[in-house]
């Protein structure tokens, strides 16, 4: 069944709220991918690359950060400063802040129930976390396990039948993996570090997520960018104070409705 309309569920005002909390998740890209340029090389050199980076972040369970937030969507563009916590497998909170400091919209996800606070109107939604219900709100294809994975800069990465690797005419390397009419593009630099993933079905681009702003011995990106070109949404997450493997206390994702706001059930919508 099709979900209703944003702008069905809440004012317009809210919607922008809203947008400004879950549009940070997304981030500027092109409808067209250019094609990455290169030799083809030795498929050893791929599987290592990947080794590398999945063995660089086994150990990443949770992030704690302070971000700052630019989005520019069909609606419009927006800016703003948020709070993000996220830990495996799918917990996730995020805070928009106002310009002086106060939270303008509160989302908690626990795996199996997600809450909306949006305090300046007094209103609560509630209901499973479920990919319907994150939908009415991100409207984007993504789980909550899989955005979670994202921030933590393991992004998922499926199974393939194919796979080919690139030493690229502009440095670093490529990846490609394919199987059963999907397949997907892994980036490197000339530092061995993922930098960039390209997500196509069919041959066209559905998700791009891009890492930036590499700092510390533990080499961690600071910049977390995903892209849906069929939304047309484009939007940077940029963290000015984050902390990896943290021991985020789990009633942080939880919420419950504030005393007099108005409940509204998501699963009965």
């Amino acid at each position: 069944m099709a979900l209703p309309p944003l702008n069905r569920l809440i004012s317009s005002g809210e919607k922008r709220l809203i947008g400004l909390l879950l549009f940070a998740f997304l981030s500027a890209c092109a409808p067209v991918a250019p094609r990455l340029e290169g030799v083809r090389i030795a498929p050893e050199v791929g599987d290592a690359l990947l080794a590398d980076w999945r063995e660089s972040t086994s150990g990443i369970a949770a992030l704690q950060g302070l971000a700052k937030v630019k989005a520019k969507t069909p609606e419009g563009s927006l800016s703003g400063t948020q709070v993000v916590v996220a830990a495996r497998p799918a917990l996730l909170r995020a805070e928009t802040l106002s310009p002086f400091g106060t939270p303008l919209l509160l989302l908690a996800a626990d795996g199996d129930r997600l809450g909306v606070s949006v305090p300046p109107r007094g209103v609560y939604y509630t209901g499973r976390a479920s990919p319907e219900n994150l939908g009415r709100f991100f409207r984007i294809p993504l789980r909550l396990e899989d955005l979670v994975d994202i921030l933590l800069y393991r992004a998922p990465l499926p199974g393939a039948t194919e796979q080919r690797t690139l030493a690229l005419d502009a440095g670093g390397w490529s990846v490609e993996r394919r199987s059963a009419g999907r397949h997907q593009e892994l980036r490197f630099d000339g530092q061995r570090r993922l930098v960039e993933l390209r997500y196509f079905a069919k041959d066209e681009l559905f998700l791009e997520v891009i890492y930036g702003g590499f700092e510390g011995a533990v080499n961690l990106p600071r910049q977390v960018s995903i892209a849906l070109p069929e939304l047309d949404t484009r939007a940077s997450l940029d963290f000015e104070e984050v902390t990896f493997n943290g021991s985020p206390r789990p009633e942080l994702f939880r919420l419950v409705p504030p005393a007099g706001a108005t409940v509204v059930s998501l699963d009965d919508l």
